[in-house]
């Protein structure tokens, strides 16, 4: 009996011990699988688990935005403009948020993992800083999906034929809008790849002074109708524009290392550049003529020369990489195509991830642009003044909206300040270009003495729409 009981027990002990074998391979081929740390992947082996991890609670809140946005849409009156509201919020937020994880947050090679040179990674290598190659290749993606959908209707009463191009110089401008509207959201993308969501929001918040500025000075040169001086605009623009300043400055002094704050003077000064190309094309727009086209037209014209444009810095500029980036392939500056390369080898998930951000891109603008145009100039105002606020309270409020931690007093005290002024500035100067429009639609309608003719000044929205067209 005493050995019928010591052969029972070793068997129970061999069976215990070949299930933790089992589970052990079973966690090792699901990491294996990802080439990710679990709480930084997107999507998990097990579902349940995954809505959990850490890489995908930033996109809750945009993605409940969609689906609760998508869902007053289908009851009629108020609620519908409500529900219009609220998904362009959640696509807006998603697509921040998603080019935000997919450049800077997203693991690309774990913690620990054992390089080719023999080095053991101390950090996670994280994010793709490869903006302007990324863009191309969302110009390329977006132009595929364009071409299926154009085939795939053409036989069918619900044909497509984009805009017709009637002259060379629209052919010109078409080209032109396409290199400086690509180079708005390469600019964009490489700042989201050395700074937070925050700052970059913060900073795109000064649009309506750089446009301001822009058209007034082509006015100088008789290119562009001059816009009303109102002194009370102006101050509150110029308020809204130092607390930026204000918050950017304390968020690089209250980084603790010296390199971390060098590469976010980087892509603070790219984003600078970014806001200053939608000026750009605003002036563009002053000087050659705007040609109406509607999303489908835009990735149908632009997207070839928006990727050649793009091609020879994606291929040729060196610039410095971030993190982890000089341990892992020896070198402190690459060109796009390099890393392009490296996240080929290293992690090819990675690449997956970047190729979907332009089939969301294709799909935000089509969204952004079904909004738009349904909604107000004024409800347009609004609603995307209120998603960069949103969004930009939500990053500091919320602990798993925060990618980095904050920085400690004094500086978080410093960060708040910036930030509440900065809205309060930027919202009362909208509410007021809301009453000016609204009275001079009035004064048209008693000058002219009938109801229905009514003029649209498109000048006043400029701001907005080129925020809205830089899209991602």
């Amino acid at each position: 009996q005493a050995r019928w009981l010591n052969a029972e027990a070793s068997s129970s002990a061999r069976v215990t011990h070949l299930r933790r074998i089992l589970a052990w391979m079973a966690d090792h081929a699901q990491m294996a699988h990802f080439h990710t740390h679990p709480d930084h992947s997107f999507m998990m082996w097990n579902p349940i688990e995954g809505a959990m991890s850490t890489g995908f609670r930033p996109f809750v809140i945009p993605l409940a935005g969609l689906l609760v946005g998508t869902t007053m849409m289908q009851v009629k009156g108020n609620v519908a403009t409500v529900g219009k509201l609220v998904l362009y919020f959640g696509a807006q937020s998603f697509m921040n948020i998603y080019m935000g994880w997919v450049m800077r947050t997203s693991v690309t090679v774990p913690a620990g993992t054992q390089l080719e040179s023999g080095v053991i990674l101390d950090k996670d290598l994280t994010g793709c800083p490869a903006g302007f190659a990324l863009t191309a290749m969302q110009q390329v993606i977006s132009f595929i999906v364009f071409l299926i959908f154009f085939s795939s209707v053409y036989f069918t009463p619900y044909r497509y034929m984009p805009k017709k191009l009637n002259s060379t110089f629209e052919i010109f401008c078409v080209v032109i809008f396409g290199c400086v509207f690509a180079l708005n959201i390469a600019l964009n993308n490489f700042s989201l790849g050395y700074i937070s969501i925050a700052v970059n929001l913060i900073i795109r918040s000064c649009l309506p002074l750089s446009t301001f500025v822009s058209s007034q000075c082509l006015a100088l040169c008789k290119l562009y109708p001059f816009k009303p001086c109102r002194p009370v605009e102006i101050t509150l623009m110029a308020v809204g524009v130092i607390c930026a300043g204000v918050f950017t400055m304390a968020r690089i002094a209250g980084e603790e290392k010296k390199d971390a704050s060098s590469n976010m003077l980087l892509g603070v000064f790219m984003c600078i550049a970014s806001l200053l190309s939608g000026s750009l094309n605003l002036a563009l727009a002053g000087v050659l003529g705007e040609t109406k086209l509607n999303v489908y037209d835009t990735v149908a014209y632009m997207a070839i020369p928006a990727t050649l444009f793009l091609m020879p810095i994606a291929l040729f500029v060196q610039k410095p990489v971030p993190g982890e980036w000089p341990k892992v392939f020896g070198r402190e500056t690459m060109s796009d195509w390099e890393i392009l390369q490296g996240v080929w080898a290293l992690n090819k998930q990675t690449m997956l991830w970047l190729g979907l951000s332009g089939l969301f891109s294709f799909l935000y603008n089509i969204i952004q642009f079904s909004i738009v145009h349904t909604l107000s100039p004024s409800a347009t105002a609004f609603g995307g003044n209120f998603n960069k606020a949103a969004l930009i309270f939500l990053t500091l409020l919320l602990p798993f909206m925060q990618v980095h931690k904050l920085p400690g007093p004094p500086y978080i005290y410093i960060i708040w300040g910036a930030v509440i002024v900065n809205i309060i500035a930027f919202s009362a100067y909208s509410y007021l270009q809301i009453q000016a429009r609204s009275q001079e639609a009035g004064s048209t309608k008693l000058l002219s003495g009938d109801e229905s003719f009514t003029t649209t000044d498109d000048s006043d929205d400029d701001d907005d729409s080129e925020e809205s067209r830089g899209g991602c």
